[in-house]
């Protein structure tokens, strides 16, 4: 797999954009030492974009000499503060994440009260006088529906709760 950087010949700096991750559509980007970890995001790559605005830049892929001696002997782009961006990054995604967990949690309990009101929409039918036969079959289809409709919601919340702990 192909890496690449970034490089202004006019200011000697560089930017790792890491590797291509196609299935993302994005660049790796910087890597951090101190979290073990690339950034995941194109905030850097941007930010050089802007900074180097008119200058000439030149995309260089690793397993060349060039690649080589920019790594040597140019500068990393904002090389103090990758760690930085490389954190920020990691809360927003873990914000994002818990995000993510709130809107499943919200979602479950929204189907438990719809089961709740399925299940004693059923129990009222179910306990309602009837006058003439017409009206009880009438009345017993309506609360085998119901029923019906609460065993496919209870299978789909079963699913759902499984689908979500793996």
């Amino acid at each position: 797999m192909r890496e690449y950087l970034l490089y202004c010949t006019y200011c000697d700096e560089y930017s790792s954009l890491g590797h291509y991750v196609e299935k993302e559509g994005h660049f790796e980007g910087e890597y951090s030492l101190l979290h073990n970890r690339r950034m995941q995001s194109d905030e850097l790559l941007c930010r050089f974009l802007l900074s180097h605005l008119g200058h000439h830049i030149k995309a260089i892929p690793n397993r060349t000499d060039e690649f080589s001696d920019i790594i040597k002997s140019a500068r990393r782009f904002k090389d103090g503060e990758v760690d930085k961006y490389v954190e920020e990054a990691i809360l927003r995604n873990q914000a994002k994440e818990k995000d993510k967990e709130m809107d499943r949690e919200l979602g479950r309990l929204q189907l438990n009260v719809l089961s709740k009101m399925l299940e004693e929409e059923a129990q009222v039918i179910s306990k309602l006088p009837t006058e003439t036969k017409a009206e009880a079959q009438f009345l017993l289809g309506k609360e085998e529906g119901l029923k019906r409709a609460i065993a496919i919601l209870k299978e789909l919340m079963q699913k759902t709760n499984t689908f979500y702990k793996t």
